[in-house]
């Protein structure tokens, strides 16, 4: 019985040794089958990942002269959250999804149809922040924003990001450009109002003085002809002394009218007050006034700031970059089963073969038998 048994195991692999052509025919079919499937098929789709990461401090050095004025500052945050905030609103993405025809426009049947499939489209791209940045939690980790998509086209997909990065940064850079102009626009107004302010309060102050001076000699003038009628030419303001053991205690009454100075000394100030040529040194708190109007008329910060600003990369423009964003870098993850299918075409197209040839020997010795 073991002999039978040998004999016969070994014309099962005989026979199959001898239909190994028919066998790998069959496996051939099926694969072709399978790439043929492929051909009518979209391209396999993958997930992109790109990363964008704030400036080195290579270039943030650049900003740092003018950021110590404190005027405008521009930092490494700052650029990379307008930069997002450019991407964030995905216009950026449906103008690149357009140019780069991401989407075959003769598929839709109407312009609007084929704009809204870019608005979903670009709606799809996934902004994700860092979480777990030193990875120490459990769970994803993420040090950078990453831009994420799942797509079917490697180069249209690359060109786009390309194109995105591009017009982001010039918009960021515009946006600042722009924010500084109105902040030094603005500090220049402010400066000029208050110039405009303390002039105004100089020459109230300067008219406020002539009109209290005019109004200190009308008054003088006054009590001198009280004095004069009176016949008080010198100052008699009234004193009570009274005697003590060891003192002398003097009691000046403080309401005693001002014309008992005596009309000498009231005319003496009359003749004083309408001399003065240098008014201003009578004037209250007007030295302080010009002080302060002469600080803001020499105060350079702004012709300063405007300088220093000028020879920033958001200036230059040449080699200006709100981040580091390298498109060449992107990871892509494919989500493609072929080799799969590919290897289950083998082994099913090897399987079929294998019993395609052990049943067709079977019949053949079936048929020799009936024929003896």
């Amino acid at each position: 019985m073991q002999d039978t048994d040998e004999i016969d195991l070994m014309e099962f692999f005989q026979t199959i040794w001898d239909g190994k052509f028919k066998i790998a025919s069959v496996i051939v079919m099926a694969v072709l089958g399978v790439v043929g499937f492929f051909y009518t098929q979209p391209a396999p789709s993958f997930i992109a990942k790109t990363e964008v990461k704030p400036i080195t401090s290579d270039i943030a050095n650049r900003y740092q002269i003018s950021n110590s004025l404190g005027f405008f500052e521009v930092g490494t945050a700052n650029l990379q959250n307008l930069f997002i905030e450019q991407l964030d609103t995905r216009l950026l993405f449906e103008d690149a999804f357009r140019k780069y025809a991401v989407l075959d426009k003769n598929d839709y049947e109407t312009e609007t149809d084929f704009n809204k499939a870019i608005i979903e489209l670009a709606a799809e791209i996934s902004l994700l922040p860092p979480i777990n940045v030193d990875g120490t939690a459990k769970g994803e980790s993420r040090r950078h924003w990453t831009i994420e998509f799942e797509f079917n086209d490697e180069e249209k997909w690359l060109n786009s990001l390309a194109d995105v990065k591009a017009k982001a940064n010039q918009n960021v850079r515009k946006l600042i450009r722009d924010n500084f102009t109105t902040t030094l626009a603005t500090a220049e107004k402010k400066k000029a109002f208050e110039i405009e302010d303390i002039s105004t309060t100089i020459n109230n102050a300067l008219s406020d003085y002539d009109r209290e001076a005019d109004d200190r000699v009308a008054f003088l003038r006054e009590q001198s002809a009280i004095a004069r009628k009176l016949g008080v030419k010198n100052n008699t303001i009234e004193t009570q002394s009274f005697g003590g053991k060891n003192s002398v205690v003097t009691n000046v009454k403080t309401d005693t009218p001002f014309y008992l100075r005596g009309y000498e000394a009231i005319e003496k100030e009359i003749a004083l007050v309408e001399a003065r040529e240098n008014k201003k040194a009578f004037v209250s708190g007007l030295l302080e006034l010009e002080q302060k109007k002469r600080q803001l008329e020499q105060d350079k910060t702004l012709e300063r700031a405007e300088a220093l600003f000028a020879d920033t990369p958001v200036m230059r423009g040449d080699d200006f970059s709100a981040v580091v964003m390298t498109v060449a870098a992107t990871e892509f993850e494919s989500k493609s089963k072929r080799m799969l299918m590919l290897a289950m075409a083998v082994v099913l197209g090897g399987m079929v073969g294998t019993v395609y040839v052990l049943i067709a020997n079977a019949m053949r010795k079936r048929n020799e038998k009936a024929a003896v």
